[in-house]
């Protein structure tokens, strides 16, 4: 079956228990959070190259390199019909409970449906190549979840339309498509000798399709 949902949190049905806690494999299993094995990505030095290795992370599932790619202050912002539907979740997301969420989805734990029943893993993920709709611009006033005013990082957005499709065991697959507005902090750092620009990806707000 395929159909369409919106990016992260549009797997919620599958990876949120009913009560509204995001589940993680270590709960259970003793380990750290699963995930699949960290991959040599290259140094985020512009913001091409951070997508890129978005990309890469999503579909090698490397739970380390999600991590680091984060920002520490990282916001993922719902849509409205996805906080309806899940109203205990509220309207974003964390550093931590993204971190969660991908530990799950990338270590192939079974998750929930909205009635509690377990639903199928996910055994890989396809990522096409993101559309670049409009160029990377200075974010200085909206959305209110981000700190516009931190000296330590400066944030830009860009739009981009996106096809997600999560392979679950079995012959299922969830297609995300779609508008997401990705934000972007820059900060400076030392890399190889020399200060060079450093990007991190600080948040995302999901402006996909909803499902049918």
């Amino acid at each position: 079956m395929i159909r369409k949902s919106v990016l992260l949190l549009g797997l919620v049905s599958l990876l949120i228990a009913p009560a509204g806690c995001i589940f993680s494999p270590s709960s259970d299993d003793g380990g750290d959070g699963g995930g699949g094995g960290s991959v040599e990505l290259p140094f985020p030095g512009t913001p091409e190259q951070l997508m890129a290795n978005f990309k890469t992370i999503y579909e090698s599932m490397d739970i380390e390199g999600y991590r680091n790619l984060l920002h520490p202050d990282y916001q993922t912002i719902l849509k409205e019909s996805t906080v309806q539907d899940f109203p205990s979740v509220g309207a974003t997301l964390d550093y931590t409970e993204e971190v969660q969420i991908a530990e799950n989805m990338f270590s192939g734990a079974p998750g929930h449906d909205a009635n509690g029943d377990l639903t199928s893993s996910i055994s890989s993920i396809t990522f096409t190549e993101p559309d670049q709709v409009t160029p990377w611009e200075p974010a200085t006033a909206w959305p209110e979840y981000f700190d516009y005013d931190n000296p330590n990082y400066t944030i830009k957005s860009s739009l981009f339309n996106v096809l997600f499709e999560f392979n679950r065991a079995g012959d299922t697959t969830l297609q995300v498509t779609g508008l997401i507005k990705f934000f972007i902090a820059e900060q400076d750092s030392l890399y190889q000798g020399a200060v060079r620009p450093y990007y991190q990806m600080i948040g995302q707000e999901d402006l996909t399709n909803d499902g049918k």
